[in-house]
């Protein structure tokens, strides 16, 4: 413990490479988060049927962000891998894959949503005016899917050959527009109609469409010679090899994360069953549960990278050193932060209009969250840093689908059917991460994951 703070050189350089990674991506990934929890809290006013079909939406692109987490936390394994060994030709067939792999999934979204967005609600909630309201969200939100998914891999890409600033800047400029533009077109201000949910939805696609600009704008036109920026010619210059190992590597990873986010749609499906209300109290306590748990995911997220840099350059003692002083570091960051999350509830329940009906039960989950945080945070971070980082994506698979279709969907559904309160099915859903933990130690501890994939390519 005291050798993961005193300031060797060793140390030093770690925590410099830390900084510089992770706090453009806590910064992002917090504006992410906040993006919803604008939403949320601008909607809030509206009432328990706006929020609620603010959260069947949110449901949606949960599972459409962790689709495209897949994609690219696959393709990112071999990014991080191949940036340590200085190919940047790989690193940019890599992400010509993943740009034609997102989009595909972008119009799958997307073609759903617009086309068929009964099939969605009605999978959450039969309420009719629910029906109406999140129905015109989707008509308007569907059309941001393709933008966002290619977006997402030069953002996320970006990660790994170390350029974390590129996607906090865009993401940035994205919010301050999302949010004045919510204040617009919800409340109808400056002369535009009040449009109500539907005028989130506008609001978050001309967003969208700025952050795509942005992006697109720094890898193929102000970045010379970028690492993402590929071409034809680069598509054409994919092996057999090159694609088949990828593919191998990633296809688990891509099934963990939709799986993995197909579970939690059901857990809120499982919410439902307590009524509109309780579906409004666990929308509210997910989304500001996010935005605390964020940090610590974040440095999950810059230990994979920085980790899969050492052991593509073969430096496999290092990456060895830096999981164990990444565990205490994010186990800290989870505790600290669930505490900071039950300390402000009193200032949260203000900030989401939460009516006295609906305030037991979110204080009661806030505190559930708070008080497990740091084991969360810790699951994640052998998933994503120590299992991903070195390619043990098939045991990662097991451990976080297994745990969470085994163990806690079932529970938390026979609980459901029995009419327990919300609170209580929000904690049930925590028995995933004991379990997650009792057979993800063992495997980090054996250090079968730490492997170099791309030495021989």
């Amino acid at each position: 413990m005291q050798g993961i703070f005193k300031m060797t050189d060793e140390n030093k350089a770690f925590y410099k490479t830390l900084v510089m990674l992770c706090i453009p991506i806590i910064i992002q990934n917090l504006i992410s988060t906040l993006v919803n929890m604008v939403d949320t809290v601008m909607v809030g006013s509206l009432g328990e049927v706006s929020v609620a079909s603010i959260g069947i939406a949110n449901q949606y692109f949960f599972l459409f962000n962790m689709a495209l987490s897949g994609i690219i936390g696959g393709a990112g394994i071999f990014m991080a891998q191949f940036y340590g060994k200085g190919d940047k030709d790989s690193i940019k067939k890599i992400t010509g894959l993943s740009v034609i792999a997102a989009l595909i999934l972008g119009l799958l979204f997307f073609i759903l949503a617009v086309f068929f967005p009964n099939v969605i609600i009605h999978f959450f909630s039969h309420d009719p005016l629910v029906v109406k309201e999140a129905r015109a969200y989707f008509l308007v939100i569907g059309f941001c899917y393709p933008i966002m998914a290619i977006s997402y891999i030069f953002s996320m890409g970006s990660r790994s050959v170390r350029n974390p600033r590129l996607g906090m800047v865009c993401s940035s400029i994205s919010l301050v527009i999302n949010i004045i533009l919510n204040y617009v077109f919800i409340f109808g201000h400056f002369g535009a109609p009040a449009l109500g949910v539907k005028g989130a939805a506008v609001a978050t696609v001309v967003a969208r469409i700025v952050e795509f600009i942005l992006l697109i704008s720094y890898v193929y036109f102000i970045k010379e010679d970028y690492e993402l920026r590929f071409g034809i010619k680069d598509i054409k210059g994919i092996t057999k090899e090159l694609a088949t190992t990828v593919i191998k590597k990633s296809t688990p990873v891509f099934l963990n994360d939709a799986i993995w986010a197909f579970g939690s749609v059901l857990y809120s499906v499982a919410y439902a069953t307590a009524g509109t209300s309780a579906m409004a109290a666990s929308q509210i306590a997910s989304t500001t549960g996010n935005f605390f748990i964020m940090t610590a995911v974040c440095i999950a997220i810059g230990s994979s990278i920085m980790m899969g840099n050492e052991l593509g350059a073969n430096n496999i003692d290092t990456a060895l050193r830096y999981s164990k002083k990444f565990s205490v570091l994010v186990t800290i960051a989870g505790f600290i932060f669930g505490m900071l999350l039950i300390s402000a509830t009193p200032l949260l329940l203000k900030m989401f209009s939460v009516s006295d009906s609906l305030a037991p039960d979110i204080i009661k989950i806030f505190r559930i969250m708070g008080v497990l945080m740091a084991l969360r945070t810790f699951n994640t971070f052998i998933v994503i840093g120590v299992l991903r980082s070195g390619g043990d994506t098939k045991y990662a698979l097991f451990l976080e689908t297994g745990c969470m279709w085994l163990v806690s969907l079932p529970i938390t559904f026979f609980a459901a059917y029995k009419g327990v309160p919300i609170y209580i099915l929000v904690a049930l859903t925590y028995t995933e991460e004991i379990a997650k933990f009792i057979f993800g130690v063992p495997r980090a501890l054996s250090k079968k994951w730490a492997k170099n994939l791309v030495d021989e390519m």
